[in-house]
């Protein structure tokens, strides 16, 4: 059964879109275990991440944006395909808009959001397994 396990504490990194993690954070997936992969994910404290960076609908699920980004990285834990990658992005996304209670035309909303943020990650080219876990912001912001 998907679960957040615990709060997804940050850090602001200056005045950039990236923030690190300052506890670790702690997830179980659906998706992983029906891959055969381990499904209790656990980002270490110091992970940097940008949360979600699809333009226009940013900003609605850090949660998952957070899971993404770990999966997206070449060396988490476990090594996944960015289909997989993507695939828990969706799931993370469901599960925490499953969560809200409101009506039928919020729940619409956040479908087509969640369905629309999934293509994207899915097919665009980017960082996928460019990075490790252990990436510092200079790193990912190109500064190095």
């Amino acid at each position: 059964m998907t679960k957040i396990l615990g709060p997804l504490l940050t850090d602001n990194i200056d005045d950039t879109k990236y923030v690190r993690l300052i506890a670790p954070f702690r997830f179980v997936s659906d998706v992983l275990y029906r891959e055969g992969l381990a499904n209790d994910v656990t980002m270490p404290a110091g992970f940097v991440m940008d949360f979600e960076s699809v333009p226009l609908i940013r900003g609605t699920s850090k949660r998952a944006g957070a899971a993404h980004d770990y999966l997206c990285r070449s060396d988490s834990d476990p090594v996944v395909s960015k289909a997989v990658a993507a695939q828990v992005y969706l799931e993370i996304m469901a599960y925490r808009d499953g969560l809200l209670e409101d009506g039928l035309l919020g729940k619409l909303d956040r479908w087509w959001r969640r369905r629309l943020k999934y293509a994207v990650v899915r097919v665009a080219p980017g960082y996928f397994h460019k990075h490790k876990v252990s990436a510092t912001y200079e790193e990912l912001a190109g500064l190095i």
